[in-house]
């Protein structure tokens, strides 16, 4: 890994350990710009059905910047001209965040990588989060069922750019984004394949863990009400279609191991598991995310289902 990528993922996980939420906390400051990465991007217009913006990144497939090219945008960051390597459409990956912080974080490092190995990539930020739309909202949610509205915007625009394979889509979240990348997803069949870190089964189910390993027992964490019970992960898989790649830390003690286990065993659709050893829900490991084992085998993944 070369010398400014471990740099900004040294800076990320400053950040990623803050992160450590039970229920909404956003973010409304970027930490970092693509650009400080040398990351040829640009910004996608993106409303939602209720009028708001969410702010939009697409990152197209483009070439690994040597390490001068790297040191340099590290040290000047200036955002480049936005271009392609040709007029292919290309599969593309969009990649939901948590409940905290926003897209300035490890979503840099995945974007980083997935575009240097031939992908288009899109982040974004959830009403309230980064740069979109104020919304205000109660840090007890564990989620609002409007940001399944925030995530079918960006799927509709997504699938409106000219760079992309519109049959070769791909989500990815983690945490609160994986189960909403799953709902989200299950609306489109352009989306063949879904790869998740830290999948819930149920807010049911999730409820009593989280309050077990809250570290404020008397923190009242409060379910949606109106989100769709038949778009929870659990509900959803016996009729699942896409190709799934579940990831879970084997000390995660938000979404743990059995509930991987238990979503994985109503699959019927292609389908892998891996639980990372000695890894938390943040996929930490010492205080440190190992990005290049979950790249490799991310991408390992989708060469084998996307094809």
């Amino acid at each position: 890994m070369n010398k400014i990528s471990k740099i900004i993922i040294f800076c990320t996980l400053l950040g990623i350990v803050s992160l450590q939420s039970f229920a909404i906390k956003p973010d409304r400051n970027y930490r970092f710009y693509p650009e400080k990465l040398g990351l040829i991007y640009r910004d996608l217009d993106v409303k939602t059905s209720d009028g708001l913006k969410i702010k939009t990144w697409f990152f197209p497939a483009q070439p690994a910047l040597s390490e001068k090219e790297l040191d340099m945008a590290w040290k000047n960051s200036v955002r480049k001209t936005y271009r392609t390597i040709d007029d292919k459409r290309r599969p593309t990956i969009i990649i939901a965040n948590g409940d905290a912080g926003n897209m300035s974080y490890q979503q840099l490092v995945y974007s980083q990588y997935f575009t240097n190995t031939g992908y288009n990539v899109v982040t974004f930020d959830w009403r309230g989060f980064g740069e979109s739309s104020e919304w205000k909202m109660n840090t007890d949610y564990l989620a609002y069922s409007e940001l399944l509205i925030d995530y079918d915007a960006v799927i509709k625009a997504v699938l409106q750019q000219k760079e992309v394979d519109t049959s070769a889509l791909v989500v990815f979240g983690w945490s609160t984004g994986a189960y909403l990348s799953m709902a989200a997803a299950s609306k489109y069949d352009n989306i063949k394949a879904f790869v998740a870190i830290g999948l819930m089964t149920t807010f049911d189910e999730a409820y009593p863990v989280l309050k077990k390993v809250s570290k404020n027992a008397n923190r009242n964490l409060i379910i949606p009400s109106d989100y769709p019970l038949n778009l929870q992960p659990l509900m959803l898989a016996p009729k699942w279609n896409k190709a799934t790649f579940l990831i879970v830390g084997e000390l995660d003690d938000r979404s743990p191991v059995w509930m991987s286990e238990k979503i994985y065993a109503k699959l019927s659709s292609k389908k892998e598991l891996w639980i990372v050893k000695d890894t938390d829900h943040s996929m930490m490991k010492k205080g440190k995310i190992d990005f290049a084992s979950l790249n490799k085998r991310i991408m390992k993944f989708l060469e084998k289902n996307m094809k």
